[in-house]
């Protein structure tokens, strides 16, 4: 069990960049690699939760619903809005991995405080149609996008300034402001070389009006990351999976935001947990009481740690970049069946609102 929450923080508005549905099924899966990715995101899971927030097998290895990731978030922790990202994993799974239909219903659960990016198979004859349907009939707020895609037994390269380029083309003609990226973090057994970020930069150079988010920034690619968010006013560092580094490396941890911060600024830093790869609360209290060594602002010159940059990181930059009027945000969160509920229950304990005796049924 976490430790409750903080009240130093009570006033400060938290966002969670990555939300998902994961249908870790085994049945979901659609060749043995993919039963392997499953296992190795377990793993993941595990090593950067909590101590007593571990996922077991029986509660990993199932579809979560959207009722699920939205108590999780809103009852079970202090997140008060965040992005459900949908995922086209189309040739691993067969839901795509966090169904877009879980997002659409964890948006409209939750209109104030859900925003959504779509997804579409990259390789499909119909992808800017299916685009366009998703704008039209969905009002998805932005698009998900992978850099690689298996068929045939054979990994198909996707970069974002060549093979992804007309969906990325149709997303400026849709109007849409945001493409978050897969980067930095392989998917199955690929290589490095695939997940690299130049192609980010030079798409984002050519569309200026598109906010593109580094997903999972890592040391594999630091050093380019720091540069492109210093150099691209539209560039962004998604802090998913990254934000695992604070229980199982936590100075790695410090090194990447050290070098954020210097970079890039605190403006250019959105916080995110990829829920349900770890329960939000323990990250948000190990964020909020994170500083950097004596020695580390010395050697590095790292800025101090203050209130207003973990405000900025926690919640104000992603409502920033996705246009969340925050006075309004704060007052609808203050008031709504989630903050209703913690008052008359109390913040319940991580999962609790997850039955495992019920089979998922989201589509």
């Amino acid at each position: 069990m976490y430790c409750g929450a903080i009240t130093m923080y009570k006033d400060t508005l938290i966002g969670d960049g990555v939300m998902h549905a994961y249908n870790n099924n085994p049945s979901n899966a659609r060749s043995d690699t993919a039963e392997q990715v499953l296992e190795d995101i377990h793993g993941l899971s595990t090593a950067a939760s909590a101590p007593g927030t571990e996922h077991s097998e029986e509660r990993w290895f199932r579809n979560f619903t959207a009722d699920e990731i939205e108590e999780a978030g809103f009852l079970e922790s202090d997140v008060d809005f965040g992005v459900y990202h949908s995922t086209p994993i189309f040739d691993y799974f067969h839901d795509g991995y966090s169904a877009l239909g879980s997002g659409v219903k964890m948006r409209d659960n939750n209109p104030d405080r859900v925003k959504l990016l779509g997804c579409v198979d990259p390789l499909s004859s119909d992808a800017t149609e299916e685009m366009e349907r998703q704008v039209n009939e969905l009002d998805v707020d932005g698009f998900k996008m992978y850099p690689t895609f298996y068929r045939d037994g054979k990994v198909q390269e996707l970069k974002m300034d060549d093979d992804l380029l007309p969906l990325v083309e149709k997303a400026h003609e849709l109007g849409i402001g945001h493409i978050g990226v897969h980067k930095v973090f392989p998917l199955g057994p690929v290589g490095q070389h695939h997940v690299d970020v130049g192609d980010v930069a030079d798409i984002a150079g050519q569309y200026s009006d598109i906010k593109f988010e580094l997903l999972h920034t890592d040391l594999a690619f630091l050093e380019e990351i720091k540069l492109m968010l210093n150099t691209h006013d539209n560039i962004y560092a998604n802090l998913e999976f990254t934000t695992a580094f604070l229980y199982f490396s936590p100075k790695r941890f410090r090194e990447i935001l050290g070098e954020l911060l210097m970079w890039g600024g605190p403006e250019k830093i959105i916080w995110s947990t990829g829920v349900p790869l770890v329960h939000p609360q323990s990250l948000i209290e190990a964020m909020w009481d994170l500083e950097f060594t004596e020695e580390e602002r010395e050697e590095y010159n790292y800025p101090e740690l203050t209130d207003d940059i973990k405000e900025m990181i926690l919640g104000e930059n992603l409502a920033n970049l996705y246009g969340w009027d925050t006075d309004k945000l704060r007052s609808t969160v203050q008031d709504d069946k989630w903050s209703q509920r913690r008052q008359q229950e109390g913040k319940p304990d991580p999962w609790s609102g997850i039955e495992m005796d019920t089979v998922s049924a989201d589509d």
